[in-house]
């Protein structure tokens, strides 16, 4: 028997359909949760191809893409169509399956952990036009109610990512969503009502229309907006549960670090360090350092390399910008100096804004100069020099210099060949010490006569034991 016919052996009535515009292992492992809990529907994939094809095979897949004009809806907004108009591709659904009577569309972060399939024959059987979680009248102070306040006399919102909707009630929605547009909505792109207001909104209007929590059916103990969680954790696998968001890969871990603070990686029982037992330190140690440093803080991530030592994590890359933020001067400035003060000027070499500019500029003189105060001793093991792109030949050649009190310069390393260099390409130039040295100041100086123009100068080292 093939898979068309197979197929057309399925029930029509209740679809089930997993929305996703991404494809990997992880995302097929959740897609096949999903189709184990829904036995006695019909299981799609309902794939946004707006950026390429998705190939989900072994499972039926309906396509569609972020153009819904055939469905007389706006495109708005151009560059976040599906996520703001979760309801468009109900219509989708719905126009494929004209017959159906109820469709769930559940998103490719949730793990289904209960029978979903006989949750839809519930809703069939008792008539519920709406399954989702956290139905509520919407308060003023919620960031949506602006969209949905101008069109609805009691404003509502829910959380969407697993819900359950009869075929009468994505026809009022359709409706609605025509209606609105008929009537030239001012300002669309103001006044046009998101999702996840809009779809309860809509449906409580109707008195015969009936709503129902999808929390009366599971355990939701991780089923939220944010706070997610590893796939293989036990968090999203207990029987009984439904969870969102559920993810793997870097994905999760994108997802988990711009959700948590860095003091997470101090605590053992926080959910970022349980959740980061199910990787390789390979893949998180470089995003997890990323967050640490944005904090700008040495002791932060000093404590931070501490805990990667201790759990055998690679420390490679965990050092932090000595120069950033510290005062700075410079020889002179001149009329394209962006202030005339050098003690202010030179702070845009070292306020962390690589671009391929230039971060200060001096007046044209023999060996210029600039400068920073790390405000206290260092074992210096690093200096990296960005240059201005689109004029490198102006600096070429050049000196690192030390200093205990600002005044008695030591050199400790010098470029003194004519070979450009970069910066914001990606090709800085490095002074490498191997045996660090200790400085409280660090001097970059052009040998020669010239223009001193650089985009930024980071300095890397370790503290100085007492």
């Amino acid at each position: 028997m093939n898979l068309e016919t197979r197929q057309l052996e399925r029930p029509d009535d209740l679809i089930v359909a997993f929305r996703t515009h991404l494809w990997n292992d992880d995302i097929a492992f959740l897609a096949r949760r999903l189709r184990d809990a829904s036995a006695g529907t019909r299981f799609v994939i309902l794939a946004d191809e707006t950026h390429g094809v998705l190939e989900t095979s072994p499972f039926e897949k309906i396509a569609h893409y972020s153009d819904f004009a055939s469905f007389g809806l706006p495109n708005y907004p151009r560059r976040s169509v599906l996520w703001y108009n979760a309801d468009y591709p109900l219509y989708v659904l719905r126009a494929h399956f004209p017959k159906a009577e109820y469709f769930a569309m559940v998103e490719y972060d949730v793990s289904m952990n209960v029978d979903f399939g006989a949750l839809m024959r519930h809703a069939q059987s008792n008539g519920i036009d709406f399954v989702a979680h956290k139905i509520a009248a919407a308060p003023p102070s919620w960031f949506w109610h602006k969209t949905i306040a101008p069109h609805f006399l009691a404003p509502m919102k829910a959380l969407i990512a697993s819900m359950i909707i009869s075929s009468r009630a994505i026809d009022a929605l359709l409706t609605r969503r025509r209606t609105l547009l008929a009537a030239k909505v001012p300002e669309i792109e103001a006044d046009w009502p998101y999702c996840e207001g809009f779809i309860p909104s809509v449906i409580a209007e109707f008195p015969d229309f009936r709503m129902d929590d999808i929390g009366h059916h599971a355990e939701l103990p991780f089923y939220d907006w944010t706070n997610p969680v590893h796939m293989k954790s036990p968090e999203a696998n207990a029987p009984g549960t439904i969870s969102h968001p559920v993810l793997g890969g870097m994905h999760f871990i994108d997802r988990r670090l711009a959700y948590d603070k860095p003091e997470a990686i101090f605590d053992p029982d926080s959910m970022l360090n349980r959740q980061l037992s199910f990787y390789d330190p390979v893949d998180f140690i470089g995003p997890l350092t990323r967050l640490v440093k944005s904090k700008r803080s040495f002791e932060l991530l000093e404590r931070f390399r501490a805990v990667a030592e201790r759990n055998s994590w690679p420390t490679d890359g965990i050092s932090i910008n000595l120069a950033y933020a510290k005062p700075a001067t410079q020889s002179s400035t001149c009329e394209w100096s962006r202030f005339r003060e050098p003690d202010v000027d030179a702070i845009g070499a070292n306020n962390g804004n690589i671009n391929g500019g230039f971060g200060f500029h001096t007046a044209f003189e023999l060996n210029p100069w600039w400068q920073v105060d790390l405000e206290q001793d260092f074992a210096i093991t690093k200096v990296v020099v960005f240059n201005r792109l689109g004029l490198t030949g102006r600096c070429t050649r050049m000196s690192v210099s030390s200093s205990d009190d600002g005044e008695n310069w030591l050199i400790r390393g010098a470029k003194l060949d004519d070979v450009h260099f970069g910066g914001a390409d990606g090709n800085p130039y490095v002074f490498f010490f191997e045996v660090p040295f200790v400085a409280r100041f660090i001097r970059i100086s052009m040998i020669g006569e010239g223009f001193l123009h650089l985009d930024e100068v980071e300095v890397y080292g370790d503290r100085i034991d007492s």
